[in-house]
């Protein structure tokens, strides 16, 4: 079976993309590396002038959608039925791509199969694999890192929506896969390793631990702005309690806003995001 895997790149840490790389390289029959306007691509490239890699380069940043059709487009058009998508900063066990593999013997139209997503920051406070009794197991959304994507299914449901552009793009096409008859799926003996970032820290407020992550004002905006889009087109599909959610979801910043740094322009972020998700034309409207 031919199984190609994509890297979507900007900026990324090069030692560890190359551990990345490395990684993966020998689970697949052909990499491809979407580079969004990286200003070290020269550095980049001169890196890594010897592997097995597809390039694409964008002069822009079209976001994580946008490269995710590229890769689809690229996938499809080179008879590829699966890709891995991968952030920079994860890297794949050994096995990982055989172990997801596994699921397709059990749900023929499973159209994304997860890996089990262990934060190296915080890995003490997940569950062990000897913890998870199901291996294989359906579940409503997953991540694109680490996940096998059904190349035709993706397609079919329309692509990735470029305009999430970053944040809840893999959310919204687990549930379109969804509504269209398509499985999502997690093997749970299939780990990535994922890093998401070094500001990484857990703080209780209340009664709940809420994980602070540093993340850009810009990444705030994206977050808060998807969150509530997903929200009005998907409700309960989404979140259990949708209407709960968006209460929920003031509170859970501010309870990070009394511990972080650059707190006006995260605070403008959050506030141009929530109003921006409400006002924010719903796809197919």
């Amino acid at each position: 079976m031919k199984i190609c895997a994509g890297i979507v790149l900007c900026n990324p840490d090069i030692e560890r993309l190359g551990k990345n790389i490395e990684a993966v390289l020998p689970q697949v029959n052909r990499l491809i590396l979407v580079d969004n306007a990286s200003d070290n691509i020269d550095e980049l490239q001169k890196a890594f002038t010897d592997y097995r890699i597809e390039w694409i380069t964008n002069s822009e940043n079209r976001g994580m959608s946008g490269a995710l059709n590229q890769m689809l487009d690229y996938a499809d058009k080179n008879d590829y039925r699966w890709i891995l998508t991968l952030d920079d900063d994860s890297v794949c066990d050994d096995n990982m791509v055989a172990e997801l593999l596994k699921a397709t013997t059990y749900y023929d139209n499973a159209a994304f199969i997860s890996p089990r997503v262990i934060d190296r920051d915080i890995a003490g406070a997940k569950k062990t694999g000897e913890e998870l009794l199901l291996n294989i197991e359906l579940i409503s959304m997953c991540i694109t890192a680490g996940s096998l994507t059904n190349v035709k299914a993706a397609i079919s449901a329309g692509g990735f929506d470029e305009r999430l552009f970053i944040d809840h793009v893999d959310h919204d096409m687990c549930l379109r896969l969804r509504r269209l008859g398509y499985r999502v799926v997690r093997v749970n003996s299939a780990k990535l390793w994922q890093e998401f970032g070094k500001e990484t820290i857990r703080r209780r407020f209340l009664w709940k631990v809420y994980t602070q992550r540093g993340y850009a004002p810009f990444r705030v905006y994206y977050q808060t702005r998807n969150c509530i889009y997903m929200l009005r087109k998907y409700g309960k599909e989404f979140k259990r309690r949708p209407k709960f959610y968006y209460f929920h979801l003031i509170f859970a910043f501010f309870a990070r806003f009394l511990y972080e740094p650059k707190r006006l322009s995260r605070l403008k972020a959050f506030i141009s995001g929530y109003f921006a998700g409400l006002f924010m034309k719903l796809s197919g409207d």
